[in-house]
């Protein structure tokens, strides 16, 4: 059950469409086993103020114009808010090369 100040994935989806919507001509969220910025590890949990929490993001795909929704590995997502500022660019150029490939795999498997 979940508590009161806990939001489901639709909750969250809905307020990025809210937000994003007049910019997005679509939405896809990616649904991969592994994780987009390490392509290795899982989709996972990780801690997050002492609770158990998961990284829900959003990359806009601007050349088609959709909004992606995507969870990271536990790892990765607690790499990334550790160094928040100082994020390493390569990590989120990884995020966005390997989500526009899935994004685009998934295009065209729909025309086959």
């Amino acid at each position: 059950m979940r508590k009161k100040n806990e939001k489901s994935f639709e909750d969250i989806l809905g307020m990025m469409k809210a937000q994003f919507g007049h910019v997005a001509k679509a939405f896809w969220v990616y649904d991969g086993d592994l994780c987009p910025c390490c392509s290795k590890g899982g989709i996972d949990e990780m801690m997050y103020k002492g609770k158990k929490a998961m990284s829900l993001n959003f990359f806009m795909y601007r050349e088609r114009g959709v909004l992606i929704a995507y969870a990271l590995c536990g790892t990765c997502a607690t790499e990334i808010l550790a160094k928040a500022k100082n994020t390493p660019k390569s990590m989120h150029q990884a995020i966005e090369k390997n989500l526009t490939g899935a994004y685009l795999r998934y295009v065209n498997s729909l025309d086959a």
